[in-house]
């Protein structure tokens, strides 16, 4: 409390000596007790590497989560108001002190011609069931190099991995958007919409893609803000997206209503700004992009066999089905906007690999396995996060190369973690009769690359290696 830490909150916030990582004392909450951090200088963008050790051992009451606590950064102006722009995860239960390791982009505010301002950050404890200890909390600075990484090691302890494989269409209406990052430019992307879309913006996906497209600098700006849909923010347009004159407009989440006119004037309130100021820029329309975790809700819009509609309409087979997916697209056809049907890469994920992992779809009334994506019903724990930032990765990636080293006896063959849904196979001989196998071999994860060690004989046995995707 000496450096400025306070608690609020209905239930208890207290220092205590009864639990400790290290030394004799923690910070320890129950019941919605809380505690805030004081107020941090940021720099606008920057990564922030945040570590703590948590002690959580009593029994979760979060339906729809496994989630025992919230953490949180909260950003604030600097009158000190606090910005609908923020960045919740989950604490799990553990009977044992565990370490906790989260990265966080801080936000930031527009200032003339586009430039970005610093905010003020605070961290934020929550208890959500009894007891929860924290100890040894440390916040630093640390580089996008270091986050793509991180997300690496986060993302190989999933139980599920996603094998989304993005349509070959997918870029036609983002060109500017494509050039830029093959050329190594700066892309400012304003991620527009509720907290779902606020998760998304949230994840590393950036990071990932920097490290896909050398020299490329990504300034991703979160313009959210929770339980609104489009329709908020299209009577506030300048401070919402136009202030930041952005190369890519992301627009997405779960509240955006069946409306297209909204988006018509979006677009075209965005288009208007662009012939008065000299800029382009480019939309990428996302359809509901993570589910809420309630049975029967009519916002649980995952279903099983559900797939991904194509970005031109004309390539779905049987036609592209009514409600808002359909009208989105036909929107995004007719407006020369970019697709990207996130409710059907969320099924095929869930109902797919997750399902198979045991941490599917909901089967019960309290959410279980989902959950296990969640930090309370409707929004994504760091787990749930990974997949979105995956989605995103793989969409935006490009097509991979496969490479191959040999030392002591063993082949090492690499392709990037980006370009799922690949394998690789192996022929003995090239020609019309080639015969290619899958290669069963287990790959590990090494910085974003997906690498099988493979033994190798200097005799005349001779083989070929490719990469597949259906």
């Amino acid at each position: 409390m000496t450096q400025g830490w306070t608690t609020n909150g209905t239930g208890v916030a207290s220092w205590t000596t009864n639990e400790s990582f290290s030394g004799i004392h923690s910070i320890t909450a129950a019941n919605t007790g809380t505690w805030l951090s004081p107020m941090l200088d940021t720099t606008p963008l920057q990564w922030y590497r945040l570590s703590f050790k948590s002690l959580a051992p009593g029994g979760v009451n979060n339906p729809g989560s496994i989630g025992y606590a919230y953490w949180a950064a909260q950003f604030f102006d600097t009158n000190g108001n606090l910005l609908t722009e923020d960045q919740y995860s989950a604490i799990f239960q553990s009977s044992a002190w565990v370490t906790n390791e989260f990265r966080i982009r801080a936000k930031s505010a527009a200032g003339p011609n586009a430039t970005l301002l610093p905010v003020r950050m605070r961290i934020r404890f929550q208890s959500i069931a009894p007891q929860v200890y924290i100890d040894d909390v440390l916040l630093e600075t640390t580089t996008p190099e270091e986050v793509a990484q991180w997300g690496d090691t986060y993302y190989d302890t999933l139980p599920a991995r996603l094998a989304y494989v993005p349509k070959s269409d997918r870029w036609s209406h983002l060109p500017l958007t494509m050039n830029r990052l093959s050329a190594g430019q700066t892309l400012r992307i304003v991620m527009l919409g509720d907290s779902v879309e606020q998760d998304t913006a949230n994840s590393p996906f950036d990071a990932w893609l920097q490290r896909l497209y050398p020299g490329a600098t990504l300034q991703v700006i979160s313009s959210t803000r929770g339980g609104t849909g489009l329709g908020y923010f299209v009577d506030d347009m300048q401070d919402w997206v136009l202030a930041y004159q952005p190369d890519l407009l992301c627009i997405g989440g779960i509240d955006n209503p069946d409306d297209m006119s909204v988006y018509q004037s979006a677009v075209d309130q965005v288009r208007d700004d662009n012939l008065a100021y000299g800029y382009t820029t480019e939309f990428l329309m996302l359809t509901e992009e993570w589910s809420p975790n309630i049975q029967g809700d009519e916002y649980c819009f995952l279903a099983p066999g559900v797939t991904e509609l194509d970005q031109t309409p004309a390539n779905n087979p049987g036609g592209v089905p009514g409600g808002f997916r359909g009208d989105l697209l036909a929107f995004c056809a007719s407006n020369n906007c970019e697709y990207l049907d996130l409710t059907g890469v969320a099924c095929e994920f869930v109902y797919g690999a997750a399902a198979a992992a045991g941490v599917g779809a909901p089967t019960d009334t309290n959410g279980d396995p989902y959950s296990f994506w969640m930090r309370d019903y409707t929004h994504s724990s760091d787990n749930g996060k990974m997949i979105q930032g995956r989605m995103l990765e793989a969409f935006f990636a490009p097509a991979p190369t496969l490479t191959i080293g040999q030392t002591a006896g063993s082949l090492s063959l690499a392709w990037p973690l980006a370009s799922t849904g690949y394998s690789l196979q192996t022929a003995m001989a090239l020609g019309t009769n080639a015969v290619w196998t899958s290669n069963t071999t287990a790959f590990s994860v090494t910085n974003g690359q997906n690498v099988v060690t493979t033994c190798w004989s200097n005799g005349t046995q001779q083989l070929y290696f490719r990469l597949n995707r259906p």
